[in-house]
């Protein structure tokens, strides 16, 4: 019938998503996380054999047993794939499914919005961060270029003037030999020959 496969294909939608949080789960946790899910999954073996074959042969995923089909989905689709992968986290860690309900499928979608907003003004302050070091590092080296073409100004500078002096007291020498040869004495008058 129609509504029988409706029904499972809403059962496939929602094993698919399981499955890709549990994915993306396993894919992002350390060892030691990972190993803690594997425990947890233990305990869910164990509790399927109390649970007999014919309740858990229903759901694919024993996490979902008690979670409502349609409540997942429309969670997924209204809140997004974090939210999806929050809620089979904390169905991996404990939270018994009958206990996910809309008033506890929008608090977990609260907590992983301001997860979001707190990475993004942290990634924004990083990011303030980086410039500010940029702009400080390129000051920086501004300053030092400045401070390197002033002090080769300066060395020209001092170049030219101590140059001026040498022209200066070669030219006086060169008046006192001329003036000696000629046999003019050299007389000083207010420093000046």
């Amino acid at each position: 019938s129609f509504r029988d496969t409706e029904k499972w294909r809403q059962i496939v939608e929602a094993e698919k998503m399981v499955c890709n949080a549990c994915k993306e789960i396993c894919l992002g946790l350390k060892e030691e996380e990972l190993m803690g899910l594997f425990a947890e999954g233990s305990m869910r073996k164990a509790l399927k054999a109390k649970l007999g074959e014919e309740i858990a042969s229903h759901r694919g995923y024993l996490e979902c047993a008690f979670v409502n089909i349609k409540l997942l989905l429309d969670a997924h689709k209204e809140h997004g794939g974090d939210v999806t992968k929050e809620l089979v986290m904390q169905m991996l860690l404990g939270k018994k499914g009958k206990n996910i309900d809309k008033r506890y499928i929008n608090k977990v979608a609260n907590v992983v919005k301001e997860r979001q907003r707190r990475r993004e003004r942290e990634i924004e302050k990083n990011m303030k961060e980086l410039m500010r070091d940029e702009e400080k590092a390129k000051s920086k080296e501004k300053a030092k270029s400045k401070e390197k073409a002033k002090s080769k100004k300066k060395g020209e500078s001092v170049g030219v003037s101590e140059a001026k002096e040498e022209e200066k007291k070669e030219s006086e020498t060169e008046e006192v030999e001329a003036s000696e040869e000629v046999g003019i004495p050299s007389v000083e008058i207010g420093g000046a020959r």
